[in-house]
This record gives C-alpha cells, structure tokens and sequence, in this order.
C-alpha cells in the first residue's frame, strides 16, 4: 500500500516498483485518511482483505498526514505489525526524528532522479520481500 497525495509521485511510484520487480498488487490512496478506512475496512472498503505486506507513506498530505498515519497504525494492533517507510521530500531533522519516534520502521528521502527512485525500489522490494510477516485478515 502507498499512501501518497500527489497523482504524478504516485504514479513515478508505481512505475519504479514495477521496474523494480515488484509482482504484488499496489493499493494507492490519496492520503492518510484513505489509508485508514482501508485498513479498518471501512467504506468503501467492507471486502474483507489481507494486510498489505508493506505499507509506504509520504509525510505531507492533507487530511491525515502520514505522521498521524502512524500514531493510528501503532494504536491498532494488526495494522501495527505492518511495516511502514516513510519516503518523503523532507529531510528535516523534526520529521525524521517524529516519523521513528511514532514507529517508522525507515525513513527515505524522495530521490531527486527516476533511476536513483527505481534503485531505492530494489532496496525496498528485495528487503522487505525476504522478511518474514503475519498474515492477517482485515476487519
């Protein structure tokens, strides 16, 4: 799952994920508010789901920012094993700092350049692929 506000970093995204390697479906929502009804399958979320295997966050969106992403997901006890990056345009000190604090499990700095983007998603997609994760169902 990505939780990204911007149409065109989404789909930069999903496209170096895709190039990357990556073979699993990618659920995109808007913004941290979306990415909440999805994980409590709420409207118009109701199908029952599996966790995603990974959940990826930009820290600026409105609504629910990706900070307040993470308090929700660290407070609920199945979304709270997801393992979340936050990978965002700041590289502030307070962000980095609060992100790790509210659970982050990594912080990336957006790469400035498409195929240092497409390397990133190597990293992220061979790692996290070979990590052991609960399977669990969704509300």
């Amino acid at each position: 799952m990505i939780a990204e506000d911007d149409v065109n970093d989404a789909f930069i995204v999903k496209r170096a994920l895709q190039e990357a390697g990556a073979t699993c479906p990618v659920h995109f929502c808007k913004d941290g508010l979306e990415a909440r009804a999805y994980l409590s399958g709420e409207e118009p979320y109701s199908d029952p789901k599996q966790l995603p295997w990974l959940l990826i966050t930009d820290l600026k969106m409105p609504r629910m920012n990706g900070l307040e992403l993470l308090k929700w997901l660290r407070g609920h006890a199945d979304s709270g094993l997801i393992p979340t990056i936050v990978l965002s345009a700041s590289g502030q000190y307070s962000d980095i700092r609060e992100a790790y604090r509210l659970g982050a499990n990594s912080y990336l700095v957006k790469p400035t350049s498409y195929q240092d983007l497409v390397k990133t998603m190597k990293l992220i997609v061979g790692y996290w692929g070979m990590c052991a994760r609960p399977t669990t169902a969704l509300p």
